[in-house]
């Protein structure tokens, strides 16, 4: 326990230490937690200092975390030097030498969940990687989420369920949700006056659908497909990356250091960038934490055609094109 209080103060004052503030200080003589974003991350040392001092900044707040968690290892267990990693996060965001203002700490969070995937056990890991997501949607680049959204976190119960239920009992399920909201797309289509009350609920709706099926149908139609049709592991997959990137992928327009240049339609090299990496890292836990029969190559290309497909979705609706493309393909690849 002793150990760990001093590893942890180390942790502190190793994240203490602002390159970027000094950088400016430096080099153009002027405190940047006064200038552009208004903290001594790398991006606002990128801005206002220059191109150079901003990727060592960069550089030197990514090695920060990891730095201080390597070296509690060997005093410290690997699932309690996450704390210590966490000191220096908190270091660099609350320096005590400047006022406790420092940088938002996206940086050193990063290499400190890389770092535990290493050593420390695929739970914690996982439960670092979903507190930094609260961390970025919620503080560094906060993303207005609509209802649908969650309701399509929430479907998540269909993928994981194949994991540990039967394939029928999901099906089942599937069938009875699709039936319902099939039936009331035609009732809508049939009585104005119900679709124009679903349409100005826009939290539930998108105006697209006026004339054509809701996205939930679209989407309980190709889960049923994908889980009666493909192997477990390929529709498992498949759902899951599916549904984490169209949830996430608004992320990627508040991300500055990621081009926002559009490649297909209205998507944007950001997002796909968002899309495969958020799809790898959820394959990555699946392969470490339950028992579906999965390799790194499938996890890879599964995340790379997830990105792809909803890139090619100005074509034909995502819920319908993204998990069965991204199935199909890998049906005929591994």
């Amino acid at each position: 326990m002793e150990n760990m209080f001093y590893y942890i103060l180390f942790g502190y004052l190793v994240g203490s230490i602002s390159p970027g503030y000094f950088f400016g200080r430096v080099i153009k003589r002027v405190d940047i937690r006064k200038l552009g974003s208004h903290n001594t991350g790398a991006s606002n040392t990128y801005r206002i200092v220059g191109p150079a001092f901003g990727i060592i900044t960069a550089m030197l707040d990514l090695a920060k975390a990891p730095l201080v968690y390597y070296l509690s290892l060997s005093k410290i267990n690997p699932d309690l030097a996450i704390i210590v990693g966490l000191a220096a996060v908190l270091g660099h965001i609350f320096p005590f030498y400047l006022g406790f203002r420092g940088g938002r700490g996206a940086a050193s969070l990063n290499g400190l969940f890389l770092i535990s995937l290493f050593y420390s056990s695929p739970i914690y890991s996982l439960a670092l990687f979903l507190g930094i997501l609260i961390y970025y949607l919620g503080f560094i680049h906060p993303v207005k989420i609509s209802i649908r959204h969650y309701l399509k976190l929430f479907s998540l119960i269909f993928p994981l369920g194949l994991i540990w239920l039967s394939n029928t009992l999901i099906l089942v399920i599937l069938a009875v949700l699709l039936l319902i909201s099939f039936v009331f797309d035609l009732a809508r289509f049939f009585i104005p006056t119900l679709n124009e009350k679903y349409l100005s609920k826009k939290i539930f709706s998108k105006s697209k659908e006026k004339f054509r099926f809701s996205g939930y149908s679209l989407f309980l139609f190709s889960s049923f497909f994908v889980v009666a049709l493909f192997p477990k592991e390929i529709a498992a997959l498949s759902l899951v990356f599916f549904i984490l990137g169209d949830t996430l992928a608004p992320f990627s327009a508040n991300i500055a250091y990621l081009p926002q240049k559009r490649m297909m339609g209205e998507k944007t090299i950001a997002g796909f960038v968002v899309v495969s990496l958020f799809s790898f890292f959820a394959g990555w836990f699946l392969y470490l934490l339950t028992p579906l029969n999965l390799s790194l190559k499938i996890i890879i290309l599964g995340a790379l055609l997830t990105a792809i497909f909803d890139q090619l979705s100005f074509w034909v609706d995502d819920n319908l094109l993204v998990p069965i493309g991204t199935a199909t393909v890998l049906l005929f690849l591994t």
